[in-house]
């Protein structure tokens, strides 16, 4: 009686936490377009938090909880979807018709929700809590439903996170295209999210089909709720202060086509001499004008500085300088920051800073990519006699 006791508490415990940190962070969400999908994933994670809190404290309240379950769930992955799309798209995201697509199985789901709703107490109860088989064919037709809904939403799950994966390493890619430094930008904490929903789901449904018979290894009910409290951590703290990669150029972007398309280029691609001329404006930036000190650099101020549109620099990076614009910048900044680390005594903190870095991280990275070193053990190889 006790370990029951005890259980129930440390579920309603999760469940009070999970539900206070969606709830708290759905007053921070900015209200930005962008932003409003994050706004339906932590109502849905709100959702699924108020389960024990609902089956231990307001029983009255089971029926229509677990009837709004099949619609929830299957709300939570698009919402997810259109958040990553909103924080990955080059030009400002909105809302369109197109969309509503994902959002196909959402009536079916409120209609299967309405039948459960409307199910006799009784009929109710030997559905989903009693070990007996179903005694009607009725209610043996909503069991089969209900099951092949979860499995839907199981390979859909699936789907979308293979697909969110997928999106996230091309963003990646733009990414480093377009700057030279991620700080911000990152969202590993999203792929760290989305292994860890993965995870939940196969372990909810291992607890779901074996009861309570490995309790005694620590699958219960109560890990899932410690996984689901993770996953709404995880969501709130990053997903409230994540920034769209691409927000600070998008009216750089609007700014530049103008001149682009004022550009006396009569051929998309760039001849040798043309890769050869950008080539020279490139590297005098940087070694003359000392541009990548900036730590506002990006490839359309970059473009604006040598006069030549953003597509022609980033093609003559690629195919005349065999790098890209992270390294191409990054690497001059940290030949810079070795020079600083010969000549004064600066502190690494503020070499960082000097050399362009927006943060210590990120310096600390690229110094041990280009030389293998830390920036302390550089400092004491150069110093030895």
């Amino acid at each position: 009686m006790d370990n029951l006791f005890n259980n129930a508490m440390l579920d309603i415990f999760f469940s009070s936490t999970a539900f206070a940190i969606a709830s708290f962070s759905l007053f921070l969400v900015p209200t930005s377009q962008s932003k409003s999908p994050l706004v339906f994933v932590l109502v849905c994670l709100l959702f699924f938090s108020l389960g024990p809190i609902v089956f231990k404290i307001m029983p009255a309240l089971i029926q229509l909880y677990v009837s709004l379950i099949p619609a929830v769930f299957f709300l939570f992955l698009p919402s997810l979807w259109f958040y990553h799309e909103a924080t990955i798209s080059p030009t400002p995201w909105e809302w369109q018709k197109s969309m509503l697509t994902h959002f196909t199985p959402l009536p079916f789901m409120l209609l299967l929700g309405m039948a459960l709703f409307f199910l006799p107490d009784q009929d109710f109860t030997q559905m989903f809590f009693s070990s007996k088989g179903v005694s009607t064919l009725w209610l043996e037709a909503l069991s089969i439903l209900f099951f092949i809904v979860v499995l839907g939403w199981g390979i859909l799950s699936c789907y979308y996170v293979a697909s969110i994966m997928n999106r996230t390493i091309k963003y990646r890619t733009r990414i480093r295209a377009m700057y030279a430094d991620e700080t911000g930008r990152s969202l590993h904490w999203l792929g760290l999210t989305l292994v860890l929903i993965i995870f939940t789901w196969l372990y909810a449904l291992v607890v779901l089909t074996i009861d309570d018979k490995l309790q005694g290894f620590g699958v219960s009910d109560t890990g899932v709720l410690i996984l689901l409290t993770a996953i709404v951590w995880l969501i709130a703290l990053n997903g409230v202060k994540q920034r769209p990669g691409f927000e600070d150029t998008h009216l750089q972007s609007a700014a530049s086509s103008d001149e682009i398309n004022k550009k006396s280029y009569e051929r998309s691609a760039l001849n040798d001499d043309d890769l050869q001329r950008i080539s020279i404006k490139l590297t005098a930036a940087l070694s003359s004008d000392k541009v990548h000190l900036s730590p506002e650099l990006n490839l359309l101020t970059l473009s604006k500085h040598v006069r030549e549109p953003s597509q022609y620099v980033s093609q003559t990076l690629s195919q005349n300088l065999n790098t890209t614009f992270f390294d191409f910048i990054n690497k001059a900044r940290i030949d810079e920051a070795k020079q600083i680390l010969i000549k004064t005594n600066d502190t690494v903190f503020d070499i960082a800073y000097a050399t362009g870095f927006n943060s210590r991280s990120s310096f600390y990275k690229a110094f041990r990519q280009y030389t293998n070193q830390t920036p302390n053990e550089f400092r004491k190889a150069i110093s030895k006699p």
